[in-house]
């Protein structure tokens, strides 16, 4: 959610409840967010399902237990339910409106972060945090989506998929819940998820907004999964007294992490130490608040946007911006403190849960796995050679792939390889992803489902499946038909590879490898072959 109110569709209600729906805040995969007022006109954020959603009582279910969970938790930076009924035909709820943008858009649109506008981010978002877990409950997607940087301070929205530590919780059974980038390590591993995992998201947003980039770089989601569990974040740019709390923050291992409450607690200190910076030489000293807005004294606050229409862009939202986000110093600070000092007292239970991951039964297109990370300001790997043009064909050599090395393709690249970006690299997935079904149809590899990647800095298209669902100590080395399964993959990817390579002089992937992914963990490459002449599609 975010300022950004639409025009209501013709087929949108006109009220919900007592609440006169002016325009459309966003949707998502729960249901749509309409800009909603009272009948005193305070404007409200009303969330309906959808109507297919609202017939299924699975989703019911968990639809109930978000609106107990939200009325159960409350404390700084947390945007609260206000109303809701979940009983009715289309299930509803309310909260109040929260004016900026999310952090996603606003790092997009400006950059990142820095000063005492990150550090309220930091301080407000762990106390937040702090204010879940203290109450055994545990947020589970913790992104730049789910936070908007309000007048007030930053707000963390979206409790869509919390959870208990109860285990009283309903959740979607066979459904990895969260966006890859933002799981933690162990919820990939086992399924496992606690209050650690939240805190390993808070650090991954805290990068982001430090730097712009996502900490384990994009890409599809397997290999962004591999990152996640093998390498080491960037973190390059971070402020030093910030990047310490991060590091711990994105430990491998959630024992080595440190608790929201913690966070909370050093993040203050943190912004108090920022704040002092900023002080005066006059003998009467300002307030915590008063020094912050002075550092920005040039800026003035931009009037809320009126509703419905959108609000303005540019320099006036980049102003109101920089005083709103100083402004949550008064929300942050104080709150974070009374956040950090209850719930350092509070006993944390902490039961893992498990939650199943599965693969979609039917083949899909890499770019619907990983929508977030491929929209965003950071990429895994250099970006892909320009579409085809006649002016840049002059300048690009023929043929446009270049290797001359002779190197076994190697992990590191396939982690780095990129969702299809290109025309013609999407034409090329979208063949083999179609070809491979009756391949693997009817085996063991999670149904039929294969990714396709392209590294442009290795001139080299990775085609990845798996795993494989194998008896109890063995795995893909015992399984007879593995050998004819690469074949057949091999054998289509190298001929998709060799077709662009022959027909387009701007294809410079002159290899494709073939990838079994074991777990998420450990990809290992089963066969690869230039396509550089007519020979080396003999599989």
């Amino acid at each position: 959610m975010s300022n950004h109110v639409q025009p209501v569709q013709p087929r949108d209600p006109r009220r919900v409840g007592p609440y006169r729906i002016v325009g459309r805040l966003g949707s998502g995969g729960m249901g749509t967010v309409y800009a909603a007022l009272t009948a005193t006109g305070e404007r409200v954020a009303v969330k309906v399902v959808h109507p297919a959603q609202a017939a299924d009582d699975e989703f019911r279910a968990r639809f109930r237990r978000e609106v107990q969970l939200s009325q159960r938790v409350t404390g700084p930076c947390l945007v609260p339910v206000r109303d809701a009924d979940t009983q009715a035909a289309t299930p509803w709820l309310v909260t109040p409106y929260i004016p900026g943008l999310t952090l996603n858009e606003h790092v997009t649109a400006n950059g990142p972060l820095s000063g005492g506008r990150l550090y309220a981010l930091a301080a407000g978002t762990a106390a937040a945090l702090a204010a879940v877990h203290a109450q055994d409950v545990i947020h589970r997607d913790v992104k730049p989506q789910n936070i908007i940087l309000a007048p007030s301070g930053p707000q963390v929205l979206d409790f869509g998929i919390a959870h208990a530590l109860d285990g009283t919780s309903v959740t979607r059974t066979g459904v990895m819940t969260g966006t890859p980038g933002w799981i933690s390590p162990e919820h990939y591993r086992t399924g496992a998820v606690g209050s650690p995992a939240d805190v390993f998201a808070w650090g991954a947003l805290l990068g982001y907004a430090a730097t712009g980039r996502l900490p384990f770089g994009g890409g599809a989601a397997d290999a962004v999964a591999f990152r996640v569990m093998q390498a080491e974040p960037d973190l390059e740019g971070v402020p030093t007294s910030l990047r310490r709390l991060v590091e711990k923050a994105l430990s491998k291992d959630p024992s080595d992490r440190p608790s929201a409450a913690e966070l909370a607690g050093e993040c203050t200190e943190l912004l108090s130490a920022e704040a002092t910076a900023v002080l005066t030489s006059d003998d009467q000293q300002p307030t915590l608040i008063s020094d912050l807005v002075s550092a920005h004294r040039d800026l003035t606050p931009e009037a809320e946007p009126a509703w419905p229409t959108p609000p303005r862009h540019g320099n006036r939202t980049r102003l109101y911006l920089t005083v709103a986000v100083a402004a949550a110093v008064l929300g942050s600070l104080g709150g974070a403190l009374a956040a950090a000092s209850q719930s350092s007292n509070s006993a944390h239970g902490q039961a893992p849960t498990s939650s199943s991951h599965t693969n979609a039964a039917t083949a899909t297109v890499a770019a619907q796995q990983s929508t977030s990370q491929a929209t965003s300001p950071a990429t895994a790997s250099p970006s892909a050679p320009a579409t085809s043009q006649t002016p840049q064909r002059a300048t690009i050599p023929s043929p446009a792939y270049t290797r001359s090395d002779n190197a076994q393709p190697n992990v590191d690249e396939w982690a780095s390889a990129r969702l299809p970006a290109t025309s013609a690299e999407k034409t090329a997935a979208q063949h083999l992803i179609t070809d491979a079904a009756p391949i693997l149809q009817g085996q063991q590899y999670m149904g039929d489902t294969v990714t396709v990647t392209f590294n442009p800095a290795a001139q080299t298209m990775f085609v990845t499946f798996g795993p494989g669902i194998y008896p109890e100590g063995q795995d893909y080395r015992d399984d007879t038909g593995f050998t004819d399964i690469v074949r057949g993959l091999m054998f289509g990817s190298c001929s998709e590879a060799q077709q662009n390579f022959g027909n387009d002089t701007a294809w410079p992937y002159g290899r494709a490898v073939l990838v079994y992914r074991e777990s998420m963990a450990s990809p290992t490459i089963v066969d690869y072959r230039e396509v550089t002449h007519i020979d080396s599609c003999r599989v």
